[in-house]
């Protein structure tokens, strides 16, 4: 049976950090933004250096501490910047860059969006981002229509392919909680509702397949153990539809964590793997990592090593850790 070492990881703004005013290229950052194909990022990244060696050393040692055959990230500005970071960073520290990488443009206005980091085939990718409520069916939240963007930044759908079998990934990264975890509940929920519906769209009957939601959903199912009623990911556990992964498979409730919120001292899960109910039959005791070595030390619940360089508040490799678990599956056969 094929098997999969699979990460997430939110890297907290991986943005490009070169000047381009130096460049002498009208509009760089813009072009390179625009930047949609894996040969001509390649080429970009041989010219420029779009990345700093502080900020992303740290990052790229805590991905390569999960030792992931394939990682989804959140908080990647493009497609160039995804392969500074893989060819001159991750490299670095995983000995060899993932190679393969996918990411597509989405709606952040920011410019933060999602992607894929794989060291074996991609098979199939497909944006979602300009997904509206109407089209997927699911009621506005506030004052939108259903001619708004259902997701702030993406569903990213990928098939990775092992032996020539598939499985199915969506790489999400769901509304922050900037502005009040309740007052924004809402937005969170139709995204989750969405995603329900793009898997629904996928498989005519989503339970006998093998897929995996995951990503950085911005909002918690539980404190320490403690069940919540008031959050927004209901819809991709409901009736069964999903599992999720660390709740089931870390037993040890205080360490689910994956995010520390340093201003009320919360830990909390905020990233997630969420199971199809055949893959959660499959992998009933995974092996599943949550590596915290990259977090600041006034995260003080975690006793264990830190990387080197690690600061009180910064540096770190990220605001979030990342969650990595190797799963088995049977996958649907790829013709030959």
């Amino acid at each position: 049976m094929p098997q999969i070492r699979l990460a997430t990881f939110n890297c907290e703004n991986l943005m490009m950090r070169c000047d381009f005013r130096r460049a002498g290229i009208l509009n760089a950052r813009q072009r390179l933004t625009d930047v949609d194909t894996a040969a001509v990022a390649a080429q970009v990244d041989a010219v420029f250096n779009v990345l700093s060696e502080d900020d992303r050393t740290l990052t790229a040692q805590a991905l390569a501490a999960t030792e992931a055959d394939v990682c989804a990230l959140q908080e990647v500005e493009n497609l160039v910047t995804l392969t500074a970071f893989d060819t001159r960073y991750v490299a670095r520290w995983a000995g060899e860059a993932f190679g393969g990488r996918v990411l597509h443009e989405g709606n952040d206005t920011r410019g933060i969006d999602v992607g894929l980091l794989s060291r074996v085939p991609v098979v199939f990718q497909r944006s979602h981002a300009r997904r509206t409520y109407g089209s997927l069916d699911v009621a506005p939240p506030g004052a939108l229509t259903v001619n708004d963007l259902a997701f702030r930044r993406d569903c990213l759908e990928v098939d990775i392919a092992v032996d020539g079998h598939a499985l199915t990934l969506f790489v999400c990264h769901f509304k922050s909680m900037h502005g009040g975890r309740l007052r924004t509940r809402e937005i969170r929920l139709a995204e989750a509702q969405a995603v329900r519906r793009i898997v629904a769209e996928r498989f005519a009957d989503p339970a006998a397949e093998e897929w995996v939601i995951l990503g950085d959903f911005n909002d918690y199912r539980e404190v320490d153990g403690v069940a919540l009623n008031d959050s927004g990911l209901g819809p991709l556990t409901d009736e069964g539809f999903a599992v999720d992964l660390a709740s089931r498979a870390i037993p040890d409730a205080l360490d689910r964590w994956t995010h520390h919120f340093a201003e009320d001292d919360v830990y909390g899960a905020l990233d997630h793997m969420f199971l199809s109910p055949r893959l959660a039959a499959l992998n009933p005791a995974p092996d599943i990592r949550i590596v915290r070595a990259g977090t600041p030390y006034r995260a003080e619940r975690y006793k264990g090593p830190r990387f080197p360089g690690i600061g009180w508040s910064t540096p770190k490799a990220s605001d979030h850790c990342p969650m990595v678990a190797t799963l088995k599956f049977d996958g649907r056969a790829l013709p030959a």
